[in-house]
């Protein structure tokens, strides 16, 4: 689904930044900063005011179209598109590389904490940090 697509089926006003920015979030692979967000737009010749960027964030993530997850190591919220099934990261302390893990490790002792202590788990989020093959290589750890 392109940009204007979900701007559409989510009622939203289409503009170029918000087209951008989908964009963008679509192409890229893994999360990432307001930071990043605001460099590669401005790489990609689809320059942002800092403001605008927040803005239009904050707009998507009301209508579920984006995620936004803090990261203790970045030390700030990542943001992603939203998709069915949510996604975690290992995360390398040296470099800040970001290596998926495939399926959700947290399902069973979700579903174990609900029944015992019946309580109902809306959302959750896990970060593993650690340090990745090369950069071990790199420091001989």
């Amino acid at each position: 689904m392109n940009a204007k697509e979900i701007l559409i089926i989510n009622r939203l006003k289409y503009s170029r930044q918000r087209e951008a920015l989908i964009n963008l979030l679509q192409k890229e692979s893994y999360p990432m900063t307001i930071d990043q967000i605001v460099d590669k737009l401005k790489e990609d010749k689809h320059p942002m005011n800092l403001s605008t960027v927040y803005r239009i964030v904050e707009s998507l993530y009301e209508h579920d179209i984006i995620e936004k997850n803090y990261s203790s190591i970045s030390n700030a919220t990542l943001i992603q598109l939203h998709t069915p099934h949510h996604q975690h990261y290992l995360i390398c302390q040296m470099c800040h590389k970001m290596f998926p893990i495939e399926n959700c490790p947290m399902h069973t002792i979700i579903h174990s904490i609900e029944d015992s202590k019946h309580f109902k788990v809306i959302s959750h989020s896990l970060e593993i940090i650690g340090i990745c093959e090369d950069c071990q290589n790199k420091a001989q750890i």
